[in-house]
């Protein structure tokens, strides 16, 4: 029986992930309420409670739950001895998700623009972009890498051209997101990356 009712608290809690996820793109988050999360998800307010101390704790699960495909692409960015071909693929498979998988899309647009980062949600932030910083970290690296290995362009800083290869990222992701660019976009990613890493390459 114990088994049994972990095993319901488990189902319980995804349930109200799921729906904070639906209200979240829906309302915004700064707008929704635990309230019409648990009315969303058909449990009670305090069963809400009981999974998730207030709206900032139920938020990050949202993230952690939907962005986990994003975080597990980050392994591609580990190869060191053709780090350009490693760039080519992270940023393939990061916009590949982005555009098949619209769960994450979603989850993608309530953390960049269906949150405002005030008040409560003022110390999240942090959270929020502390992976953007790994991945600029892992740009510098490997165009270092790139740059000893002379696969660079001469004359070319690597530390401006991963800055570089960030605003592409997240330029190409607010495009996808914006939703009125979604099918220029599907199936013509993978050159576009191409033609971005190409102007680098030696």
């Amino acid at each position: 029986m114990a088994r049994k009712t972990k095993e319901e608290a488990l189902t319980t809690r995804a349930h109200i992930i799921d729906a904070a996820r639906r209200v979240f793109h829906a309302e915004g988050v700064n707008r929704s309420t635990l309230d019409k999360v648990a009315q969303a998800a058909g449990v009670t307010r305090g069963a809400v409670y009981w999974h998730f101390a207030n709206k900032t704790e139920l938020f990050l699960a949202v993230k952690q739950t939907y962005m986990c495909e994003f975080d597990r692409l980050q392994s591609l960015l580990d190869e060191e001895e053709a780090p350009l071909d490693a760039m080519t693929r992270y940023l393939q498979a990061l916009f590949a998700v982005l555009l098949e998988n619209q769960t994450a899309r979603e989850t993608f647009e309530i953390i960049l623009l269906r949150c405002e980062y005030v008040e409560e949600f003022h110390e999240v932030l942090q959270v929020i972009t502390q992976p953007c910083t790994n991945i600029l970290s892992a740009y510098e690296r490997l165009y270092r890498a790139a740059a000893a290995n002379q696969q660079l362009k001469p004359g070319l800083d690597p530390d401006l051209l991963a800055l570089d290869t960030m605003a592409f990222a997240i330029g190409t992701i607010r495009a996808i997101l914006s939703g009125q660019l979604i099918d220029l976009y599907r199936g013509k990613t993978g050159q576009l990356v191409q033609a971005h890493m190409a102007l680098r390459r030696a």
